[in-house]
């Protein structure tokens, strides 16, 4: 049996627009660039639940030199989850198609409690027999723990997994563990690379 298992932002889903940032930048009380550069260096402890939601948004509140209450802190949690449920019409189309041939699928992703629960929640969703992020795994890409444990929940080999992500890090990563790993960069490109690998298992 092969697993096709897809990451979620960037493939999945677009990634936040610059109109997101703005809007998240504008409750925050700072310029774009800045609050750019502390969201991100905040974002994996936040992806491996060592911050909860509040702590997060606290935590970059701190680092830009803002104190945020809880309205504040719930408006840029919405907002932050907004930005990521944008779905590609390529992907869902490849995901609904792999679904309905009989492929089991699976999702591994770097994101926040907060955001598990929203991606959980798509009708999308329902088409995977797993859904794996790094707030439960308690490890985040590219750290190899992260697909091992992946991998003991799917009950698989490398060989059987066939990965997708859209960040070279993370494929090369999983690629050096034995996965057939799928280097995203279109919907397109991405549904001809899973043909070519779903072949060669055969």
């Amino acid at each position: 049996m092969t697993w096709v298992m897809f990451d979620y932002g960037g493939v999945v889903s677009h990634p936040p627009t610059r109109q997101d940032l703005a809007l998240l930048a504008g409750v925050a009380g700072v310029p774009v660039p800045a609050f750019t550069g502390v969201y991100w260096e905040w974002r994996r402890a936040y992806d491996l639940a060592d911050l909860d939601v509040t702590g997060y948004w606290k935590q970059v509140g701190r680092s830009l030199g803002r104190g945020y209450g809880d309205a504040e802190i719930c408006e840029l949690a919405r907002l932050d989850s907004a930005s990521w449920l944008r779905l590609q019409p390529g992907t869902v189309a490849l995901i609904e198609d792999l679904a309905a041939a009989g492929h089991p699928l699976a999702l591994l992703s770097n994101a926040p409690g907060q955001l598990a629960g929203a991606i959980g929640s798509l009708p999308i969703a329902e088409h995977f027999g797993h859904l794996l992020f790094s707030c439960q795994l308690k490890s985040a890409k590219p750290d190899p723990e992260c697909y091992s444990r992946a991998l003991g929940r799917l009950g698989a080999t490398p060989a059987e997994v066939i990965f997708i992500d859209d960040r070279s890090e993370n494929v090369a990563a999983a690629a050096a563990m034995g996965l057939r790993s799928v280097h995203f960069t279109s919907p397109e490109g991405m549904r001809a690379a899973v043909a070519r690998r779903l072949a060669e298992a055969v």
